[in-house]
């Protein structure tokens, strides 16, 4: 164990949260500071069985794998933390007497005969309806007023972390990148949307906006949600928005509308730090390209920028928000084929990254 002050911790935050160091550097110093301490960043949502981590320190793989498959759901922490207030930093017994607690199958058969720990620390940084974003270390102390202190702990560096949580979220959502795909997208006719965990619609280009006004492809329920017209279509979305979600390539397909017109829909689960992720949920981007605009727009890129017909169909891939893999994916090639066609779209653009670009097909 290892004492660590307020100062240094916070320190670790604002560094996690520009880049300097990791969350995972501001767990595992966290951990330190409890005997036997192991840390989490989780999620827990009252209506669903379902932990959802996004960083650890000190758990082993097999203890998390057992957390996941059975005791999560057991889990007698979990009911109180919807109650406790938002950023006090409180020990277990405050949520669950210690007496209670050690009847359960929860405390005997996983925390302390799998992770050797008694109790846990912890503090909870966000509340949102019945969903909380927590912070705790589980530890194998069972010293009440030195876990009291540790508590206390938990209280000072509750504000710089919902400071860390609300930078996190409002960053998301005005990164460049998603500025550049929604000109891009604006610039071919293609109407690109944004959707969040629930369905809401996140932020979507002045394209996308004609387009549910006319309704021909989808349209936005009296609760904010956007409503594809193709079942299929909706409900990959639905799974796509779900934790559980994950996409090893994207959904693309040729739908027919209303007026008896096609159009290209392209749905992406996009990629986030977990951390992000954990906060926000997962983000699903929802192209509508009407008629031949896709095909338009690689023949646009392929003439202006002298490109091969699958370099233009890679640029304009990477240029939807897809990675490299899920190209390689959906287009049936192997991972370093599309590497090799990357390396040469960079040298004909005079580019070194994927960012430099998209901004470079922007202009």
């Amino acid at each position: 164990m290892a004492v660590a002050s307020s100062a240094e911790l916070t320190d670790l935050i604002y560094g996690s949260l520009f880049g300097e160091c990791s969350w995972q550097d501001f767990l595992d110093r966290l951990a330190t500071t409890l005997p036997n301490g192991k840390s989490a960043f989780h999620y827990q949502d009252i209506g669903s069985p379902v932990a959802h981590v996004g960083y650890v320190s000190g758990f082993s793989s097999h203890e998390l794998d057992q957390f996941h498959r059975h005791f999560a759901a057991i889990n007698p922490w979990v009911p109180g933390t919807l109650s406790v207030p938002v950023g006090q930093g409180l020990t277990a017994e405050s949520i669950v007497p210690r007496a209670e607690l050690a009847k359960t199958e929860f405390y005997n058969d996983w925390l302390k005969s799998q992770t050797g720990c008694e109790t846990s620390i912890g503090v909870t940084i966000v509340r949102d309806d019945t969903r909380t974003f927590i912070l705790s270390t589980c530890t194998s102390s069972t010293d009440s007023d030195f876990n009291h202190n540790a508590a206390g702990l938990y209280t000072e560096l509750a504000p710089h972390l919902r400071r860390a949580v609300d930078f996190a979220r409002r960053g998301d959502l005005v990164s460049g990148e998603w500025r550049a795909g929604h000109a891009l997208f604006e610039a071919i006719g293609a109407g690109l949307i944004y959707v969040s965990e629930r369905g809401s619609i996140r932020t979507l280009n002045d394209r996308a906006q004609c387009m549910i006004a006319e309704g021909e492809a989808a349209t936005v329920t009296a609760g904010g949600k956007l409503a594809l017209k193709s079942e299929r279509a909706a409900e990959t979305l639905r799974f796509l928005l779900s934790r559980q979600g994950l996409q090893h390539k994207p959904y693309v397909a040729v739908e027919k509308s209303a007026t008896g017109a096609n159009y290209k829909l392209t749905l992406l689960r996009m990629k986030s730090d977990p951390f992000t992720e954990l906060l926000n949920g997962p983000t699903v981007a929802v192209i509508i390209e009407p008629g031949a605009a896709a095909h338009q727009r690689c023949e646009h890129i392929q003439a202006r920028y002298r490109l091969t017909p699958k370099e233009a169909e890679i640029s304009s891939a990477i240029a939807a928000g897809l990675s490299l893999k899920e190209i390689a994916l959906g287009g049936g090639l192997s991972y370093e084929t599309v590497r090799s066609h990357v390396k040469n779209i960079f040298r004909k653009l005079e580019v070194s990254s994927q960012a430099a670009l998209v901004a470079r097909l922007l202009e």
